[in-house]
C-alpha cells in the first residue's frame, strides 16, 4: 500500500486507464439509454455513471484484496508490520476506489454542462455515487475473499447487482402465482440502486417508460419512490457488513499464516 517515487507513472497511468475505460463504458450504456428512451438526457447520463461505477468498483475491490493484501500476507513483513488486518483493509478500500472517485468528479462536472442537470441534482447524484463505490467495493473485496479469485469476486457482486437491478422485472412471474405481490414492491425498491436516481431527479418514472412498462406488474400497483438517502443507508448497511466479514476472513488468513 506505500508507493515510493518509482511507481508514480504507474499509478498515474492506471488512473488514466480506469477514467478512459470508464468513460467508453459510460458512452455505451449512455447511447444505448437513449436508444430504450429510458428518460431524459440528463437521466440516461446520471443511470450511465451508476452502472458504471457498479461495474468497475467491485472489480478495483476484488484485484485490490487479491494482490495487495495477499502479497502482503505472504511475504515475511506481516510478521513484524504494526499495520493491522483492519487498517490495511480499510486502506485497501479507499485507496482502490481512487481513480473510479476520480473519474465520478469528471464525469459530473462534464454533465453540468453537457445535461441539463442542476448543481443540486448533480452534488446529489456524486454522493450517492461515492456510497456505491464503497459498498461495492467492499462487496467485490468480500467475494474475492470467499472465491480467493479477483474475477470470481467480481462476477459474484455482478450477479447480485443483478438481482438487486432486475428484481421489478422478476415481480412479473410472481405476479402470476400470487394474487397481489404489493408487500414485495417496497423492500425491493430500496434495494435497487438505480431508484435512488428517479427521486433526486423529480419526476422520472422509469416504470413507466415504453421499454420497461410492459416488462414489470409495478405499475398496477399502489407505491412510491424511496427516498435517495434511504436507499444509501441500505447500502451502506451492506457495505458494512461485507467489509466486517471480509475483516474476519482476513484475519483468520493471517493467524494461519503466522501458525505456519
Amino acid at each position: 500500500m506505500y508507493y515510493d517515487n518509482e511507481k508514480k507513472p504507474a499509478i498515474v497511468m492506471a488512473i488514466l486507464l480506469c477514467i478512459c475505460i470508464a468513460s467508453f463504458l459510460q458512452w455505451i450504456i449512455f447511447q444505448l439509454l437513449i436508444i430504450g428512451k429510458l428518460g431524459s438526457k440528463s437521466e440516461c447520463y446520471a443511470i450511465a455513471q451508476t452502472f458504471v461505477v457498479l461495474i468497475i468498483a467491485p472489480y478495483l475491490g476484488a484485484i485490490t484484496i487479491r494482490t495487495q493484501y495477499t502479497s502482503f500476507l505472504t511475504s515475511k513483513l506481516f510478521l513484524i508490520a504494526p499495520i493491522s488486518v483492519r487498517d490495511l483493509l480499510f486502506r485497501g478500500l479507499f485507496v482502490s476506489q481512487i481513480p473510479l472517485l476520480i473519474w465520478v468528479l469528471l464525469s459530473t462536472t462534464f454533465s453540468y454542462f453537457y445535461t441539463e442537470s442542476t448543481l443540486i441534482k448533480l452534488i446529489l447524484m456524486m454522493i450517492v455515487l461515492c456510497v456505491y463505490c464503497f459498498t461495492s467495493c467492499a462487496l467485490g473485496m468480500f467475494g474475492a475473499s470467499i472465491f480467493r479469485d479477483s474475477i470470481f469476486g467480481s462476477e459474484w457482486t455482478y450477479l447480485i447487482f443483478s438481482v438487486f437491478i432486475g428484481s421489478p422485472i422478476l415481480l412479473m412471474s410472481l405476479d402470476r402465482y400470487l394474487q397481489s405481490i404489493q408487500h414485495f414492491i417496497q423492500p425491493i425498491l430500496h434495494l435497487n440502486p438505480i431508484i435512488a436516481i428517479c427521486h433526486i431527479y423529480d419526476g422520472m418514472d422509469i416504470f413507466r417508460t415504453p421499454l420497461l412498462y410492459e416488462l414489470t406488474p409495478i405499475t398496477s400497483y399502489d407505491f412510491s419512490y424511496p427516498h435517495w438517502y434511504i436507499i444509501c443507508l441500505w447500502f451502506m448497511v451492506i457495505g458494512c457488513i461485507c467489509f466486517l466479514w471480509t475483516w474476519q476472513i482476513c484475519k483468520k488468513n493471517r493467524l494461519y499464516q503466522f501458525n505456519q
